[in-house]
């Protein structure tokens, strides 16, 4: 069973978006906005305890992806890869699509107790279809900000780059998720003017207060 767009549009009436690249500061003011404005934290790392939940209940009828991915413990095959064979991999289905729809129902029922800030990866067209221009904000860090050593410079990265560093030609593995955080760029920078999205750009002289006035402006917080 699928559930329709405007269903689920409906349903998300009381959540903001924030979409786009890596490290283009939207954990940083998605806590922020819902620091400043009481609204409900809802991230890609949502309390742990429920991204467990959908690791268990994964089964290779519903989640392929992800039950398949549970079993990855080759990462020096993993990573390994060209970026060719990262792309075709994938090219279909994957598992933030599986996870995220785990993430909408739970979206749903949080809106129920008040107005959400969300900060997931979802697909830039999906979110145009489920919400509205004024409850989505597309932030993009400048493309030279986005590589593997500064993603892995994060927190809740740490165990990324420290993986990568621990196989055989480090620097070949890293230069090929360099290609692939700037394909992701790149494709993230055009479907965001391709659905005249209200975007910021991270650069060097960005601001925390500055990026905050301008997504409160645009939500309407102001």
């Amino acid at each position: 069973m699928n559930i329709a767009e405007n269903i689920l549009k409906h349903n998300l009436r009381n959540v903001y978006f924030l979409t786009g690249t890596c490290l283009a500061g939207k954990t940083t003011m998605s806590k922020a906005l819902a620091e400043k404005h009481g609204l409900i934290l809802f991230n890609d790392n949502w309390h742990e305890d429920h991204f467990q939940v959908f690791r268990s209940i994964c089964t290779e009828a519903y989640q392929p992806v992800s039950a398949r991915k549970k079993e990855t413990t080759d990462w020096e095959a993993f990573f390994g890869r060209s970026a060719e064979e990262f792309l075709a991999a994938n090219a279909g289905r994957h598992e933030n699509d599986e996870y995220l729809e785990f993430e909408l129902i739970e979206l749903i029922k949080l809106a129920q107790k008040g107005s959400v800030i969300a900060d997931i990866s979802a697909p830039i067209e999906l979110l145009t279809k489920i919400s509205d221009y004024n409850r989505i904000a597309c932030m993009l860090a400048s493309p030279e900000l986005v590589t593997c050593e500064n993603y892995g410079k994060r927190g809740d990265h740490k165990e990324f780059l420290e993986c990568i560093l621990s196989l055989k030609d480090p620097e070949k593995k890293i230069a090929v998720q360099d290609e692939l955080f700037r394909i992701g760029v790149e494709k993230t920078y055009e479907e965001a003017r391709r659905h005249r999205l209200f975007s910021i750009v991270r650069t060097g002289e960005s601001t925390v207060e500055s990026t905050l006035r301008l997504l409160e402006e645009h939500f309407g917080f102001v």
